[in-house]
């Protein structure tokens, strides 16, 4: 009962969105500006850097509260990870936004920092790497990012599971990853359906690139 309690209430008070609050108090609705996603990053397209990046953190910060407060409050290592789990489900699937967020990758970010802090920096590798050439390199890669996005969620797990083998916290981080590559692959996909476009074009973008058909015909910005 302490876990089902705890799962859900990780789960609900993640559904609230940061970057939707902020871009709402400054008269932008996320979920009609830009690339139409409930995150930072739309948010720092939508309204301004400072304000994405705040919006950014907060969202990580639904992940590591998540696993802390639980940890605070003795519960076990188990209930811990679940309850990051649930936040991330939050963050894409939320309560309080018709069941349509953000990617929730900065609250998938924030759990593994909580959870495995070492396995969490060396996760962060090749974002960063993403994150130096997208400044650097020109022109400047676009698809880079949410590629290496997606490549950090599977190394967290598979960096515990080198050193310790199946444990709670591989099994979470192969949950966490699913999560996002379900995200990423039915978010908005009824509308690049009835474009009549390839199937496999479009999920093969969505799950590599997380790019709809729309951003890639310009209809919705990137």
């Amino acid at each position: 009962m302490v876990l089902v309690v705890a799962v859900v209430i990780a789960y609900v008070l993640s559904g609230v969105s940061f970057p939707y609050l902020i871009a709402r108090a400054k008269g932008v609705d996320l979920g009609a500006t830009g690339s139409r996603k409930l995150g930072g990053s739309n948010l720092m397209q939508s309204v301004g850097a400072w304000w994405g990046l705040t919006g950014g953190l907060l969202d990580a910060a639904k992940g590591i509260a998540a696993v802390l407060i639980a940890r605070a409050l003795g519960l076990p290592l188990e209930t811990q990870l679940a309850c990051g789990v649930a936040a991330v489900i939050g963050q894409a699937w939320p309560i309080f936004h018709g069941f349509d967020g953000g990617r929730a990758n900065a609250t998938g970010w924030g759990f593994a920092l909580a959870a495995d802090p070492v396995a969490a920096l060396i996760m962060g590798v090749p974002l960063a790497f993403a994150v130096v050439a997208r400044f650097v390199v020109r022109p400047h890669p676009r698809r880079l990012v949410p590629l290496a996005s997606l490549l950090s969620f599977a190394v967290f797990p598979a960096v515990i599971w080198e050193q310790e083998g199946v444990t709670p916290s591989v099994v979470a981080g192969l949950i966490v990853l699913a999560v996002i590559v379900v995200r990423r692959l039915t978010a908005g996909l009824r509308a690049d359906v009835r474009t009549g476009a390839p199937l496999v074009r479009i999920m093969t973008r969505r799950l590599l690139y997380d790019r709809s058909e729309l951003q890639a015909r310009g209809v919705v910005e990137v």
